[in-house]
């Protein structure tokens, strides 16, 4: 976050610097063995809710939003039958457990994910969407890999009291629906007001709880109730909301306020840090000129039309295991107060040495408990709403870069008046940050990168440090305006290796014997039964770890594609291969073709895709037109089509969503929209 930029010549000659450092060794030198890494303890708290006490702690929580026993009955009867299921085992003799398991113990996932994300996102200064009214705004998602029935997620910013600062603000969500598996809430307040309210506090956190409802293995309903507490550092917020709270010694400085008359009205007077309070990322970022409507960080894998901010080219035959997700992370971060210690994931303390030399380096020190008001360790993620959980730059089968994020964070002391600022800046470049494996190569709109910074910070000198949490990154807040970083997306769709693509004289080649420059035969979207010869002027080559759509017509033809590779109907319209059903009728070569099979099908190979256009003696170009082909006599869209259509706005009704909902959650859901 960029609000308190006083000096931008320096702001960009210390960003500028920094992207253009590639040492390898880091300004701050760990200077022992790095100890047997341990598995992370969970991120948030859950509660139990076979306990009498915890059980009427989350009704009172649900009452407080005026959900009750009466308009919400399902829900109701999941958290009495927790009391049900230890009252049972009481009178049994047997010891009473937690009813149904968790879902990370139901999560089958690579190594790397995180199966369960409940995660903090932060503090950003937005602009209320059609006004010039400035809030802060603070967030948090939850995030299953697993399919859910409910979901209620509330969040407030409070004081070390527990009184709001923001607005209490919750959300339901009814199965998994337009917002997929990601959760998300915001609470707010305007700036003014938080400037207030915050100088009139000691301690400053962000109190978000979540209630998940799923189905475990033997198709049980099976429900949690979760909290994560987080201490957001205060005076830094303060400083990146305009304010800079004045030392009790500047009032004997000659020439200076005294701090009694130092007011809301007259505190822009104080002198500020000539350096910008917050986070300055360079990388990523959204870079390239694209066509899409809103900023995006374009990832790609095996091509580049020109759209892409950051490419990840592979060789052909690459196997799908060695193909990484890789993102650049360069960057800084500017905390008031003098940090003390950063935490690894596993929690273990680098602390900040001060040398005779005035340097700074950093030495590993012990492995403490998670503190309860914390929820991660320093560590990169990446979360998408289609996958679910998050993927995490440190893990199995990366366990060689584990600490790699912590261990890169570079630490300088600025001396500011009588206090000390601590610039923490980092520097991974783009073979550094790997993210998995081929399994994250998929069709993701947005892709929330979130850096989380957990350090002990001595906020002003003499103090005890606290364990603050710092949070970077796009927070995917919808219509919020002015967001300082914007989500990334990660797409591609292809045709499965040996698709036979179909030429101007009647004959085919598949696919993976084509070459930029040779022509196809295909149509316009402006005429999809007009045929015409097309020029290929790119040729994307990817994997697809996910199953693949295989679709059989009454004619006999078979075609394997990734699915949101887009298909041309009867109407002439494209529409993804997931979404064709059987008996829909589809634009064939020769005429119309009768679906009679969808079947999804695992695949280890190759996928291709071509970019096409008209051919040079073809006058008839329009801007932005796109083109389909016939492979194995189907006819689909290019590379241009799918990303015109890849992401379409879904709108769904209140009886989509009774459709897809269990019978049991429906009185709940529709006292929900009353």
């Amino acid at each position: 976050m960029k609000i308190l930029s006083l000096s931008i010549a320096l702001a960009l000659g210390a960003s500028s610097a920094l992207a253009q450092t590639s040492v390898p060794h880091s300004a701050n030198p760990i200077n022992v063995e790095q100890p047997n890494i341990q598995i992370e303890p969970a991120s948030y708290v859950r509660s139990n809710l076979v306990n009498k006490s915890q059980n009427a702690r989350l009704k009172a929580r649900l009452a407080k939003y005026g959900l009750t026993k009466k308009n919400r009955p399902h829900l109701y009867n999941l958290i009495d039958n927790q009391l049900y299921q230890q009252d049972k085992q009481s009178e049994s003799g047997v010891v009473a457990q937690s009813y149904g398991t968790t879902t990370t113990e139901n999560c089958e996932t690579h190594p790397s994910n995180v199966c369960s994300f409940f995660k903090h996102m932060g503090f950003e200064v937005a602009t209320l969407p059609g006004t010039t009214e400035k809030y802060l705004v603070v967030s948090a998602l939850n995030s299953e890999r697993v399919p859910t029935n409910y979901t209620f997620i509330d969040l407030t910013l409070v004081d070390q009291n527990g009184r709001s600062i923001t607005l209490p603000r919750y959300a339901e969500f009814f199965g998994d629906g337009t917002e997929q598996k990601r959760k998300s809430i915001y609470s707010a307040v305007k700036v003014d007001s938080a400037i207030e309210t915050i100088k009139n506090a000691e301690r400053i956190y962000a109190d978000a709880w979540v209630t998940v409802v799923y189905e475990d293995a033997n198709g049980n309903e099976v429900i949690e109730d979760r909290n994560s507490k987080v201490e957001y550092p205060r005076e830094t917020l303060l400083a990146i909301l305009g304010y800079i709270e004045p030392d009790e010694t500047l009032q004997t400085e000659p020439g200076l306020m005294s701090t009694a008359s130092i007011g809301a009205s007259t505190f822009a007077e104080m002198p500020a840090p000539t350096i910008p309070i917050g986070s300055n990322v360079t990388h990523p970022a959204d870079i390239a000129t694209g066509t899409e409507t809103e900023p995006k960080i374009i990832v790609c894998l095996n091509r580049n039309y020109g759209d892409c901010d950051y490419e990840n080219i592979y060789p052909s035959n690459t196997p799908n295991g060695d193909m990484k997700l890789k993102v650049p992370f360069i960057g800084e971060y500017v905390i008031m107060g003098k940090v003390k210690t950063i935490y690894r994931p596993d929690w273990t303390e680098l602390n900040v040495v001060e040398n005779t030399d005035g340097s700074l380096s950093l030495e590993v020190g012990e492995k403490i408990t998670k503190p309860a008001e914390a929820e991660r360790g320093s560590n990169i993620f990446i979360q998408t709403k289609e996958g679910g959980g998050a993927t995490e730059i440190a893990g199995n089968p990366y366990s060689e870069i584990e600490n790699f994020f912590a261990d890169r964070i570079e630490v300088e002391y600025i001396p500011y008046r009588t206090r000390t600022l601590t610039r923490l800046h980092w520097n991974i470049t783009r073979n550094e940050g790997v993210f998995g494996d081929a399994t994250l190569y998929g069709r993701y709109q947005d892709a929330n990168w979130i850096m989380n910074i957990a350090v002990a910070n001595e906020p002003r000198p003499g103090s005890a440090p606290r364990l603050e949490t710092i949070v970077i990154g796009s927070t995917g807040m919808g219509t919020w305006e002015d967001l300082d970083h914007p989500p990334m997306q990660i797409v591609y769709s292809c045709l499965a290796k040996g698709s036979m693509i179909l030429l101007p004289d009647g004959s085919e080649m598949p696919i993976e014997k084509l070459s930029v420059g040779d022509t196809v035969l295909g149509a316009s979207q402006y005429s999809p039964n007009i045929r015409l010869p097309l020029e290929i002027k790119d040729i994307s080559i990817g994997v697809e770890a996910i199953p693949m759509v295989k679709l059989t017509t009454r004619e006999g033809k078979t075609l394997l594609l990734t699915e949101s590779h887009p298909v041309i109907t009867q109407a002439g319209q494209p529409v993804w291969a997931k979404d064709i059903k059987v008996a829909d009728q589809i634009q064939m070569h020769g005429g119309f073709g009768f679906i009679t099979k969808v079947e999804r099908v695992k695949y280890n190979d190759a996928v291709y895709n071509l970019k096409l256009g008209r051919t040079k003696d073809d006058p008839k170009h329009r801007v932005n037109e796109t083109f389909s082909m016939f492979a194995n006599s189907v006819q689909v869209g290019d590379l241009a089509t799918q990303s015109a259509n890849e992401f379409k706005e879904v709108v769904e009704t209140e009886q989509d969503v009774l459709i897809r909902l269990p019978e049991s959650w429906h009185k709940d859901y529709l006292n929900s929209k009353r």
